[in-house]
């Protein structure tokens, strides 16, 4: 009976073993835990202090890869590069062209993230050091002005919107998004990522954040 007992243990105990990388490697990391492994990623690109650098096609694509390798969101990708570039006074320019051609492999998070970020009408981002006067922290481009609902309430977006200054974990002074609620039009304010794969969206005369799972990049 304790053989016996003890084996099913045994047993039970060693599949749990063999289970856990996979669950440890679901999980999700959030940009602290995930910012290593995307700086060894941007260390093997061609960057130059002092320059803009505009990611390939190729290079997009192993970007976004790694996003889904590692369980991480867009938001999150873009902060642990921006930690990287900006000390290193390099900017990185995204193209949406490359984006919406990896849509048919990889889904770039769902209705939600692909809303706040317009990627249907994406001409191209980027996020860095400014190298010159009126850059921000992460600029987007549009190819035309835009509106979006995004539960919170409809996002109104210029062609032109964006974050003016970046830091581990926030995006702030945003610029070109007014937020249509009710009766009231407000700007939106910041982006909060306050847990691994979650954030907060701050709009100015709305006394609580709207707080969002944004999911993950994943393979399809």
């Amino acid at each position: 009976m304790f053989t016996t007992r003890y084996f099913r243990f045994a047993v039970t105990f060693a599949g749990l073993l063999l289970c856990m990388p996979f669950v440890v490697s679901a999980q999700r990391l959030g940009a602290d835990l995930a910012s290593p492994t995307v700086t060894a990623f941007l260390k093997t690109l061609p960057l130059k202090q002092g320059q803009m650098y505009t990611l390939s096609d190729k290079d997009t694509e192993r970007f976004i890869d790694l996003a889904a390798e590692i369980h991480i969101n867009v938001f999150e990708a873009l902060d642990c590069t921006f930690r990287y570039i900006k000390p290193l006074n390099i900017r990185i320019q995204v193209m949406g062209s490359e984006l919406r051609k990896l849509q048919k492999r990889y889904d770039l998070g769902g209705e939600r993230v692909l809303a706040i970020l317009s990627v249907d009408k994406l001409n191209y981002l980027e996020t860095g050091a400014n190298l010159v006067s009126g850059q921000s922290d992460l600029d987007i481009y549009l190819t035309s002005p835009t509106e979006t609902y995004i539960e919170i309430g409809t996002a109104i977006y210029d062609a032109h919107f964006g974050f003016r200054k970046m830091s581990p974990l926030l995006f702030d002074q945003a610029f070109g998004v007014m937020v249509k609620k009710l009766v009231i039009t407000t700007p939106l304010e910041r982006l909060v990522l306050f847990e691994p794969g979650k954030g907060a969206i701050f709009v100015k005369a709305i006394p609580k954040p709207k707080r969002w799972n944004l999911n993950l990049v994943r393979k399809l």
